[in-house]
């Protein structure tokens, strides 16, 4: 630690007196009692100023040490942004601007920088500034107050300090973390101020932030607060970090932080329709790429000032763009780790994937990205295992299906099959996997209730089955209660027969609410075909207005919506009296869903068309624009019905009738833009 100012630079260093800074507002004191109660904190501080100066002057304080109270209005002074004041009181006493006020060894510099008062910090700093071991001083946790001003999130007093004493960026405080680390850690939410100082901290110094056995741990924590433009600049610079551990944090490395993080890949983004939109057509540069010399500057400038002028009128598509710059910095920082590892030996690189937790936790969070990057660099790491298990197999425990889309490809006959055929065990362990049941959130996120769990599960488990060999499928699978084996679909049934009655509760539930809807619709349409708008002729019973436009749409809309509601009955009471076996639920109660669902839908909007109808007809003569507001209410009202349900039977339709969940996807996608790298 750098040694303070001498006394005849009029800085000399003060015992550090008792006072705690949580003691800061808890009151005046003696001194304040001895004014007669005055709060003005002016006159205390002179007459404590005065007391010092008849007391001998500082080199007697610096001996007998200073009361608790006479700091406490400099203190306060810092926290209030009163520079005026706090001037008045380093020119009576200038031993104080280097004095450590608190019992944390604090000295006015670490207060105003917790105190939030930039502009006295920056009088502060620049009054300091001709002696940087003024600035470089340590609290009791070895922290500068460059520290503090990094935990507060104040960049304009790191840039005030940084400014003053470049230096600082190098300071560690106890536990060894300069203030990038705690930047990256307890001040993530301030990217600019992480950028600032990954900008300004430099590689010499005495805690070499970059080349310490600790450093990587500045890079996760980068990582973790998904700062990645900011983790790929540093590793351009120091490329050797991105193969290391951190002892700190279990082995971890950058691409195993990276495997867990499957939203800030394209993939893990879960945009709406408008945002996907946004989402293609905005332009993204990367910090670290150099500008295009063959395109034109203006012409950039001029695109750039565009997107940014959108960025601040639109919210939505400032929001995006920092979504898409996530995940293309992402991507990028996971190909550079792949580059740096595929330079070491054979020999290193098995060591690095060698338990096989960096592919597992990929898996487990359903990231595609990394394991097709790592497959494209290492292909030799399709053969690894987790605890005995294969890729494939885990992709089948954890229900990914994006995951063992990697390794299916379309046989001669059209049909899917694996990549790698499985070995005799690999088959086992699928089909087992297959047959089992554990709930995981990942995997039924897109999932609409327990009905359709089931019906995932009953999709997974055939899928499996059509890919081992008959006898795998047809083998015993364990002892019953009868000392019988009992086969694998059986097995599939008694593993998931929890998830069988929540599916069977849910759809009855569902079926009796839909039936009562359907009942009320069908009594009103049913009594409204007996009260024709406009009413009947005494003699012949034929309605008055026969023939006008009206009077046929409220007719045609009055009879489809009511066979469109005995329909949806039938269907739901269809469901009611269903056996609700397991195989029911892979098409059979799925269908009959759907259907009464698409007629329910149907007879809510005719019964509104024949509302509209009947309305039109009774106040047609008397209030003529009345057929605008109807007509605009009923859609608003069918509007609102298909934005609250269309999204649920959609994912019912897709679920059902779809494309297969399991479909091939090449590994080998982009090996062209990796050997443009390696040359």
């Amino acid at each position: 630690m750098a040694k303070q100012p001498s006394e005849e630079q009029g800085n000399s260093i003060q015992a550090e007196p008792a006072a705690d800074i949580e003691n800061v507002f808890a009151g005046v004191g003696s001194a304040f009692s001895q004014s007669g109660g005055a709060s003005d904190t002016e006159s205390v501080c002179a007459s404590v100023v005065s007391a010092f100066s008849q007391s001998g002057g500082s080199s007697e304080i610096l001996e007998k040490g200073v009361d608790a109270h006479y700091y406490r209005p400099l203190i306060q002074a810092a926290f209030r942004g009163d520079w005026k004041f706090a001037k008045r009181f380093f020119e009576r006493d200038a031993a104080s601007k280097t004095a450590k006020i608190t019992s944390r060894s604090e000295t006015v510099l670490h207060v105003a920088a917790l105190s939030a008062q930039d502009h006295f910090f920056e009088n502060l700093v620049e009054l300091l500034s001709p002696y940087p071991e003024v600035l470089e001083m340590v609290d009791c946790d070895s922290r500068t107050a460059l520290h503090n001003a990094v935990l507060c999130g104040r960049i304009r007093m790191i840039k005030a300090l940084v400014r003053s004493d470049p230096k600082l960026t190098q300071f560690a405080d106890k536990n060894g973390r300069v203030p990038l680390g705690i930047a990256a850690l307890e001040a993530s939410m301030h990217k600019d101020i992480a950028w600032f100082l990954a900008k300004n901290t430099t590689y010499d110094g005495p805690n070499h932030p970059f080349s310490s056995p600790d450093a990587i741990d500045i890079f996760l924590d980068l990582t973790y607060a998904g700062h990645h433009d900011i983790a790929l600049y540093l590793v351009e610079r120091c490329p050797r970090i991105m193969t290391r551990k951190s002892a700190n944090h279990d082995g971890v490395s950058i691409l195993r932080a990276l495997a867990m993080m499957t939203s800030h890949f394209p993939r893990g983004a879960r945009l709406s329709v408008m945002e996907a939109l946004i989402y293609q057509c905005l332009p993204v540069d990367l910090n670290y790429k150099p500008t295009n010399k063959n395109s034109d500057p203006a012409l950039q400038c001029l695109t750039r000032s565009l997107w940014n002028a959108a960025k601040i009128v639109v919210p939505t598509i400032k929001r995006v763009h920092e979504v898409k710059m996530k995940h293309m910095t992402t991507v990028e920082l996971a190909k550079r780790v792949c580059m740096e590892i595929s330079s070491m030996n054979t020999d290193e690189i098995s060591d690095f994937f060698q338990d096989g937790e960096l592919l597992f936790q990929a898996i487990a969070k359903g990231n595609s990205e990394i394991i097709k990057l790592c497959i494209q660099f290492f292909p030799e790491l399709i053969r690894i295992r987790h605890g005995g298990d294969s890729l494939i197999t885990l992709a089948v425990i954890e229900r990914q299906e994006r995951i063992l889309g990697l390794f299916l490809k379309l046989s001669s006959t059209a049909e899917l099959s694996l990549v790698r055929g499985p070995t005799w065990q690999d088959s086992l362990d699928m089909i087992d996997a297959a047959a089992s049941y554990e709930p995981r959130l990942e995997a039924v996120a897109n999932v609409v209730g327990a009905a359709f769990q089931l019906q995932r599960e009953i999709q997974w488990y055939k899928a499996v089955e059509s890919w081992v060999s008959h006898f795998v499928r047809t083998a015993y699978f364990l002892k019953d209660s009868d000392n019988k084996g009992i086969t694998k679909w059986h097995a599939f049934v008694r593993e998931h027969k929890l998830l069988l009655q929540k599916g069977e509760k849910w759809v009855k539930d569902m079926a009796n609410s839909c039936m009562l809807v359907s009942t009320l619709i069908v009594t009103i349409l049913f009594a409204a075909a007996f009260t024709v708008p406009g009413g009947n002729d005494n003699n012949t019973g034929v309605p008055l207005l026969l023939g006008q436009d009206s009077l046929l749409i409220f007719a045609i809309s009055d009879a489809l919506g009511l066979f469109s509601s005995v329909t949806a009955i039938l269907l739901f009471l269809a469901i009611l009296t269903s056996r609700c076996e397991v195989q029911d639920f892979l098409y059979s109660l799925p269908k009959k869903i759907i259907m009464g669902l698409c007629f329910l839908f149907l007879s809510l909007g005719f019964m509104l068309v024949a509302f509209a109808a009947t309305l039109t007809i009774v106040l047609d003569k008397r209030v003529e624009w009345v057929l605008i507001p109807i007509t605009l209410l009923a859609f608003v009202l069918l509007a609102l019905f298909a934005v609250l349900q269309l999204p649920l039977l959609f994912q019912m339709i897709k679920s059902t009738y779809g494309p297969s969940i399991f479909y091939p996807e090449s590994i080998w996608d982009g090996v062209k833009y990796i050997d443009k790298i390696r040359d």
